[in-house]
């Protein structure tokens, strides 16, 4: 599977515009944010359908909140993510969600990267683990 935007992140960001819920930056800095999230895809695989964070399996690292979020056009970008003692069987891919105050079960997944990550796939092997983004930002729309 190649990099992408989940299609029912962009249509509720459609459907979200005229009441300003999700473009709003400050609602993206708040206290829940934007966090990534390391899975092994042999466990997970991507699917147009996934809609929620409760639908990924597989997590070798939970949720890292990215920091110093900007959206500047149409790009989306952030600080580097930083895992600490990361063990676990495989990490194949990042996954950003869009996480409230609600349960996983409204966390909204964002975007699924696998391939232009240095390093990735990988065994981890208790150390830490970080993901530098692309310098053009993490993804755009």
């Amino acid at each position: 599977m190649a990099n992408a935007i989940y299609p029912l992140w962009k249509q509720a960001l459609m459907s979200e515009i005229p009441t300003n819920k999700s473009l709003d930056q400050g609602e993206v800095l708040a206290a829940n944010g934007v966090y990534a999230s390391l899975v092994d895809t042999d466990t997970y695989s991507y699917s147009e359908s996934h809609q929620f964070y409760s639908s990924i399996t597989g997590i070798q690292a939970a949720g890292q909140r990215i920091t110093a979020v900007t959206i500047t056009g149409r790009v989306f970008d952030g600080e580097t993510v930083t895992y600490m003692n990361v063990t676990g069987t495989k990490i194949g891919a990042v996954v950003i969600t869009r996480q409230n105050t609600g349960a996983n079960t409204t966390w909204r997944l964002v975007v699924y990267e696998d391939t232009g990550i240095l390093g990735v796939p990988m065994i981890p092997s208790g150390g830490n683990i970080i993901v530098t983004w692309n310098e053009q930002g993490i993804f755009g729309i």
